[in-house]
């Protein structure tokens, strides 16, 4: 038990780090979009490559962590983490930023699943769920504190910090590790490794994401998405024959002979999907729709943070003394309250309903994510034990996955079409206005490049127009038309050519007639550009409400799904744990 205490803080500090580059991205998402001019479809790909590749090597990796040692693996681990950081941090393009994020990704899945292999060997039958629950419940709040570390970094120093950060922390876990584990002569456990298994699980994530995502771009009814959408399907059937017909499968199908294995696993997908989905939306809500900088939008969802924490603890002390079926109905019972107030998120700058619905959201993830882990690995001991702790952690990232990939189209969908109805909206406000036909298709035509759907794809494309302008050249067009008029007007009532009128006169009606045309222009101008600013006014508003409506209309799409997911208690067997 000693030994376990010595050792603990070093695996969590690793498992801290890991999990919260998960989601401490999203925080700085809207700064990466303007600084590498990319969509917000594409940068997603930042966030899902991490969790793809992590979820896909977990298990891989965690075998040969066995085989070549678990204590020099996670050593490795820690340091091709540190490199993926480093390279994060210094990307200049999307390229390399997703680069950075897999080789980080590579890294974490060397770490997450062994650390905890590594706590459970060091522990006792007696200790071992709160081993478990520990660990698993620092992975949960990493991620819920992910946003908001990334929010305060970001706002002192830049968003390259927020990776860069990664890299002297890890350095002295490396040192701790190394001084509180044996590094040579541990124990291995001869295994072979299913790698095609791995593959066609890769293949499985990766296509269903790549159609998630671009489903919107590509369009649902394409061949590409079709094919890709057919393409996961038979790598996910190729995986399950594959698994049921190896000697080693990559995922032993006995697992799931386990009512509490299954119903843990579905709970995990789960109430990581809903935990992705607050930590993918409300950074982008505050800082595009409400202005926020990214440290007012970290402090903002400090809340949630929080109460993830608070609520893994006392979950995590519950376990074993009240039914799972209670625990985890009950849990994603308050996800869908919060999800109730959160799709009815006001524009005004107040966040009463975003600090309650981030409250039950963190609690009713808590009490979920503390019994499933828990009831993951409570029927299983040896290799079984190891192996159900390696798909639990898939479980968790497919939920990652799902979210980022579900929650971002639907708000890329629900972007475009309330830039559609803004659009609609301009052209009626711009026809109603007293100007000229050509300053209204002068505005029209930049309404339309503004937001058009093929346009862009920023959250908050702004509406603004300089104004009317006249140049100067046609400003003495005007002048020198109107002295014409004046002076043929004169000359005919003197009965004279408008050449005989003379030099003195003309000078004088030029002066004359050039201060009442300009003062005539310019407060025909004014009166105009005074109408176009009201106009975009209530254009910018009109925009600002759409653009809430998106998120209200993205958080209400999860709404069905947590009350679907109350259903996953029905597997839990009736025993308490």
């Amino acid at each position: 038990m000693k030994k376990l205490n010595t050792v603990l803080p070093v695996l969590l500090l690793s498992n801290l780090l890991c999990m919260m580059d998960v989601s401490i991205m999203t925080i700085v998402l809207p700064e990466l979009q303007t600084a590498f001019k990319i969509s917000l479809d594409d940068l997603s790909w930042a966030l899902n490559i991490y969790t793809i590749l992590f979820a896909t090597l977990i298990i891989p990796l965690g075998r040969l962590a066995a085989r070549w040692g678990r204590n020099r693996f996670v050593l490795m681990g820690l340091v091709c983490f540190a490199l993926g950081s480093w390279l994060t941090g210094a990307a200049d393009n999307l390229t390399w930023l997703l680069i950075g994020r897999a080789i980080q990704s590579v890294g974490a899945a060397s770490i997450i699943p062994t650390s905890m292999v590594i706590g459970l060997e060091l522990s006792d039958g007696q200790n071992r769920n709160k081993v478990v629950a520990l660990l698993a419940g620092t992975q949960g709040l990493a991620v819920a504190l992910g946003p908001t570390i990334g929010g305060v970094v970001a706002q002192y120093w830049s968003w390259r910090w927020v990776f860069w950060l990664n890299v002297p922390l890890i350095l002295i876990d490396v040192v701790a590790f190394a001084l509180v584990l044996p590094l040579r002569n541990e124990k291995r456990y001869p295994n072979k490794i299913d790698w095609l298994g791995a593959v066609l699980s890769m293949v499985t994530l990766f296509s269903l994401s790549l159609a998630l995502v671009k489903g919107n771009s590509w369009g649902w009814q394409s061949r590409a998405i079709i094919g890709t959408l057919i393409l996961a399907c038979l790598a996910l059937a190729g995986f399950i024959w594959r698994e049921l017909q190896a000697t080693s499968p990559m995922i032993d199908p006995s697992l799931f002979r386990s009512r509490n294995f299954n119903g843990a696993g579905l709970a995990l997908v789960l109430a990581n999907f809903f935990l992705g989905s607050l930590a993918a939306l409300v950074p982008t809500w505050l800082t595009k729709v409400h202005g926020e900088n990214e440290l007012t939008a970290a402090l903002q969802i400090t809340p949630y943070s929080l109460t993830v924490m608070v609520a893994v603890i006392i979950g995590s002390l519950l376990v074993g003394k009240i039914s799972p079926k209670w625990l985890v109905g009950s849990g994603f019972a308050l996800i869908v309250v919060s999800f109730g107030f959160l799709s009815r998120l006001p524009l005004a700058n107040h966040y009463t309903m975003l600090y309650i619905g981030e409250v039950l959201l963190g609690a009713g993830f808590g009490m979920v994510a503390a019994t499933a882990n828990v009831l993951a690995v409570a029927d299983f001991h040896g290799t079984k034990l190891t192996d159900s702790q390696s798909v639990a952690n898939v479980f968790r990232q497919v939920g990652m996955v799902l979210a980022i990939a579900i929650f971002m189209t639907v708000l890329t969908n629900n972007l475009q079409q309330a830039r559609m109805n803004t659009l609609r909206y301009g052209h009626q406000v711009v026809n109603q206005l007293d100007i000229s036909a050509s300053t209204k298709r002068t505005v029209k035509s930049k309404l339309t490049t503004k937001l058009s759907a093929k346009a862009t794809t920023n959250v908050n494309q702004q509406v603004s127009f300089s104004g009317v302008k006249v140049t100067p050249a046609k400003r003495q067009q005007l002048v020198n038309q109107a002295v014409a008029d004046q002076l043929a007007l004169l000359a005919k009532k003197q009965g004279i050519p408008v050449s005989q009128v003379p030099p003195t006169v003309r000078k004088t009606v030029r002066t004359q007639v050039a201060a009442k045309v300009n003062l005539a222009l310019n407060q025909k101008i004014a009166k105009m550009n005074r109408m176009l600013a009201r106009g975009i006014n209530q254009l910018h508003h009109h925009l600002m409400q759409q653009l809430n409506r998106a998120f209200q209309r993205t958080f209400a799409f999860g709404l069905p799904l947590a009350l679907l997911a109350i259903g996953t208690v029905v597997i839990f067997k009736v025993k308490q744990a």
